[in-house]
């Protein structure tokens, strides 16, 4: 089975064991990022993400000491108009500057109250080969204290849209000098089933090369339906902005004022909408999670309440396409 309970270690001991289910913030789509944090902090008490790049323009403050594992993403998504398959694109995004000596100076700054991940840096505009892209990371300022080191595999040039696989798994031996290998949801293929694949692909050339505990991290993904898939793959963790913009409801990933009228009222305010909505989010994901793990002691896909025909077939049909 492809999918494993994994360690996310930090400063070399354990902090959190996956499956993980990670709510993200950011500024690119919500200006009151730091208000949303605040608000949410109130229920949150697992692993969450912010951006170096908002750190860095103080669209979030410290401290987070809710997290009990925060990661400290790139700062790429920010720095470019390029959006994540769940968003709608109601807000206009005009990014500002963001350079590797604005991250190195954020990480160095950076002086965490709970344990980090560091995530190498990124930009949209700043592409580069595979080798080139771990020298980078490894080179980066690793800031104090407790941390684990994160890369986040990009495509190549700025021509290509997907992660050149075949590339990696060439030099997968590369990766073992990192905690966590990250990747994209919309840059590791151009559908559900061709992410899992290559994720699979991805988990199984880790597992030859000694790397069966290193946990992969796909950013931009916490849907009802796609992140269990690729947990079913061997993806360990998920995050993603979904959570903020949607409602997670009976297994599905529905509009907010639908939720409203189904759950609250008609008359129901937004502002109300939104923070009873977030909250409600993160509970379905904490059973979400729940359910992942219990997957993992027996495989039986009746732990997923809803749902569980489709990822047994998707799983099978996983299994098909990699022995062909």
């Amino acid at each position: 089975m492809l999918a494993q309970k994994r360690s996310v270690k930090v400063g070399g001991r354990e902090v959190e064991r996956t499956p993980l289910l990670v709510p993200s913030f950011s500024s690119k789509g919500f200006p009151d990022v730091d208000k949303i944090i605040r608000t949410t902090s109130e229920v949150l008490d697992g692993p969450a993400l912010v951006s170096a790049y908002d750190l860095h323009y103080e669209h979030v403050k410290p401290p987070f000491e809710f997290a009990t594992l925060l990661f400290l993403d790139s700062g790429g998504y920010e720095a470019g108009k390029d959006v994540e398959l769940s968003d709608v694109g109601d807000r206009a995004h005009e990014p500002e500057k963001w350079s590797t000596d604005m991250h190195a100076k954020t990480v160095r700054d950076w002086c965490p109250e709970v344990p980090t991940v560091l995530v190498g840096y990124d930009h949209p505009r700043n592409r580069c080969c595979f080798e080139a892209q771990v020298n980078r990371t490894l080179a980066m300022a690793w800031g104090h204290g407790d941390f684990a080191r994160a890369i986040l595999l990009k495509p190549e040039t700025e021509a290509q849209n997907y992660i050149q696989i075949d590339e990696v798994l060439k030099k997968a031996h590369l990766l073992s000098q990192f905690q966590v290998i990250g990747i994209t949801e919309k840059e590791i293929g151009n559908n559900i089933l061709t992410r899992m694949v290559n994720i699979a692909r991805l988990r199984k050339r880790m597992n030859e090369v000694g790397l069966q505990e290193v946990p992969i991290h796909v950013f931009g993904s916490l849907d009802t339906i796609s992140t269990p898939l690729y947990f079913l793959s061997g993806a360990d963790i998920f995050d993603g902005l979904t959570w903020l913009r949607y409602a997670y409801r009976d297994g599905l990933t529905i509009y907010r004022h639908n939720y409203a009228a189904l759950d609250l009222s008609l008359g129901t305010k937004v502002h109300l909408v939104d923070g009873k909505c977030w909250f409600e989010n993160y509970y379905y994901l904490q059973s979400l999670q729940d359910e992942m793990r219990r997957f993992l002691l027996n495989g039986d896909f009746g732990c997923f309440r809803f749902h569980s025909e489709l990822f047994r077939t998707a799983y099978e049909s996983l299994q098909e396409r990699l022995e062909s």
